[in-house]
C-alpha cells in the first residue's frame, strides 16, 4: 500500500529471528521508533507522541522503548545495511501464531527486499540471499550461516522458499539458465523473463552475430543495386 508504515531496521536485526522472533521484533521496532524520535522536535515526551502519530501505533512503555532504540541505534554499524518491514506484516507476526516456515519465509522476504532496494530487479543467487536470511550482510560459505539457518541450505529448501513467495508475497523471479535468479516485486514475469534473457551473454553474441549479418545483406544489396 502506497501510504503504509515502515519499520526500517539494520539486516543484522534478523540473525536469530527463528529462535526469538519476539525479541528480534521488539529489537525492530524500537529501533524504528528511536531514529524516527531523532528527527522529531520538541521535549523527549512530545516526540515520542509524535512518533506514535507517525506510525499509528501505541507505545506501551515509552521509556523502555526510547532506552532500547537508544542503545540499538548507537551501537549499530557506520552504514549498516537496511531492510524494512511493514506495519502491517510486523503485527501479524508479533500477534499471530507462525510456523518456522512462516517466518523462514518472511527472512527470505526481507532478505530479497533488502538487496533489491529501489531496484526494480536485480540478480541474487542463494548464497547471498541465505547469509542476509541470516542477518549478515555479505555472502558467505554455508559453514558461516548460523544453525537455524544452514537447514534451509539446500536447493529442495530454497525452491520450496521460493515457490511460496511466487504464490503468497508477490515475488516474481526467473531462473532459466540463468546461474543464479532474477527478482522483482515490480516486474510482471514476462518483463523479469526479458530483461534476463537480454543479460545472457549468449543471447547478446547471437543479437550482435544477426546485426553483422543483417547489415551484410544490406551493404551486398546496396553493391549489387548500383552496378551498371
Amino acid at each position: 500500500m502506497r501510504n503504509e508504515r515502515y519499520f526500517n531496521f539494520p539486516i543484522k536485526f534478523l540473525k536469530g529471528f527463528l529462535t526469538n522472533s519476539r525479541e528480534c521484533l521488539d529489537g525492530i521496532i524500537d529501533y524504528a521508533v528511536y531514529s524516527r524520535f531523532m528527527i522529531e522536535t520538541g521535549t523527549k515526551a512530545e516526540r515520542l507522541v509524535d512518533c506514535e502519530e507517525y506510525f499509528g501505533i501505541k507505545i506501551g512503555n515509552k521509556n523502555k522503548t526510547y532506552l532500547h532504540g537508544k542503545e540499538l541505534y548507537e551501537s549499530r554499524d557506520i552504514m549498516p545495511v537496511m531492510a524494512g518491514i511493514s506495519k502491517n506484516i510486523y503485527f501479524d507476526f508479533l500477534e499471530n501464531d507462525k510456523s518456522e516456515f512462516d517466518k523462514v519465509c518472511l527472512l527470505g522476504f526481507l532478505a530479497i527486499k533488502s538487496i533489491l532496494g529501489k531496484k526494480p530487479y536485480c540478480k541474487i543467487d542463494n548464497k547471498y540471499w541465505l547469509a542476509r536470511m541470516d542477518g549478515k550482510a555479505k555472502s558467505c560459505e554455508k559453514t558461516e550461516l548460523s544453525n537455524e539457518i544452514n537447514k534451509y541450505a539446500n536447493n529442495y529448501q530454497a525452491r520450496k522458499i521460493k515457490s511460496a513467495l511466487v504464490d503468497s508475497w508477490n515475488l516474481k523471479t526467473y531462473s532459466y539458465y540463468t546461474r543464479g535468479f532474477y527478482v522483482s516485486f515490480e516486474l510482471d514475469l514476462d518483463d523479469l523473463s526479458y530483461q534476463a534473457e537480454k543479460r545472457k551473454k549468449s543471447n547478446r553474441d547471437k543479437l550482435r552475430k544477426d546485426a553483422e549479418k543483417l547489415s551484410r545483406k544490406r551493404a551486398l544489396a546496396k553493391l549489387f543495386t548500383s552496378q551498371p
